[in-house]
This record gives C-alpha cells, sequence and structure tokens, in this order.
C-alpha cells in the first residue's frame, strides 16, 4: 500500500521536461505520439518511468533485447487509458476496490458499451472497465496503427508469465511493476 500512497504523490505531481519531450520524440513517430498524449500527465509520466527503468534493467542483464522494440513498448503499454476515460481519483478508486473487494470490482467493470448514461456511477464502472481492459483495448489502438509487434506485448503486460514470452514483455512487466 506505501507503493500505492508513493504512486498517488508521483501522479499529483506529474510533469514532463525537455528530456522527456527529447525522448519521446526519438522513439514515437507522430502517430504514436498523438496515443501518447492521449493519456492523462501521471500516465505520460509513468511509462516515461518504465521505460527509463526498462533501458537500466535492459543495459544490466538482457544484451540480445531490441532495445527500440522494447521502449517503444514501455512508452505506449498503457495508451488504453486516454484521458477521456480514466480519472486519477477513478484509478485510485479502481485500485482500492480491486484490493478490498475484487469481485465487486469485476462485477462492477462488466460495462455495457452501448450505454450512453453519463451518471457518476455510469462513469465509475466506466472507469473500472478501462482499468481491467487497458492491455487489450491498447493493443487494438496500436494494431490500428500497424503497430502488431508492440501489440502483441502491450496485450499480455498484465498477464502472468508464461514460458513462450518475449524478453521484451518480461522487462516491461519488471519496470512497470517497479513503478
Amino acid at each position: 500500500m506505501i507503493q500505492r500512497i508513493k504512486q498517488f504523490v508521483r501522479a499529483v505531481k506529474a510533469r514532463l521536461n525537455d528530456d522527456d519531450l527529447d525522448f519521446i520524440n526519438m522513439y514515437l513517430n507522430a502517430k504514436e505520439q498523438n496515443l501518447f498524449f492521449a493519456m492523462q500527465i501521471y500516465d505520460q509520466r509513468h511509462v516515461l518511468n518504465v521505460a527509463y527503468t526498462a533501458q537500466k534493467l535492459m543495459q544490466r542483464n538482457h544484451s540480445n533485447v531490441n532495445e527500440r522494440l522494447l521502449l517503444r513498448a514501455c512508452l505506449l503499454h498503457d495508451v488504453g487509458r486516454t484521458a477521456n476515460d480514466i480519472f486519477l481519483l477513478d484509478k485510485v478508486f479502481a485500485v482500492l476496490l480491486d484490493k478490498y473487494l475484487p469481485s465487486v470490482a469485476h462485477k462492477l467493470a462488466k460495462y455495457n458499451k452501448d450505454n450512453t448514461n453519463h451518471c457518476f456511477f455510469s462513469k465509475r464502472r466506466h472507469a473500472l472497465f478501462i482499468y481491467y481492459n487497458h492491455a487489450d483495448i491498447g493493443a487494438l489502438k496500436l494494431k490500428e496503427i500497424g503497430l502488431n509487434d508492440i501489440a502483441k506485448i502491450i496485450k499480455y503486460h498484465h498477464s502472468p508469465q508464461r514460458q513462450d514470452d518475449c524478453q521484451e514483455l518480461i522487462i516491461l512487466r519488471k519496470a512497470d511493476s517497479l513503478n
């Protein structure tokens, strides 16, 4: 729970600097940047931190990793959560509900996509749906712009590790868990 509190404080204070923007420009093209900048600033900061951590992990332990693929996957791994879908307090609500009442959270997350009701409760259900399904949503968005290799990694970044997982996915998971 201490890590979650630290994440919340970092989210509130999230900013990007010129070095971050240079890093983004180095690894993402215009279409990819559109997806990146559609996220909330705290998610942008998070994925950058994940990319920086992955870069360090890769340099220490993994010489057979495609660095460009890894860093692009890190920068795009949460594009399934956009600024329009989930706000900071929604994310806090989802994390707490998932931790303390996971069966209730999963039940509420079964979101009816045809529901146009914009009431408070409906928005929280939508946030839970995004919280649980952002990997699949992000993978679909990436496939739409032709990034099938990254989409395969993103789709499974919250799944349990499997024997045939690529090194880029393994490092992304580790870096994500550290941030």
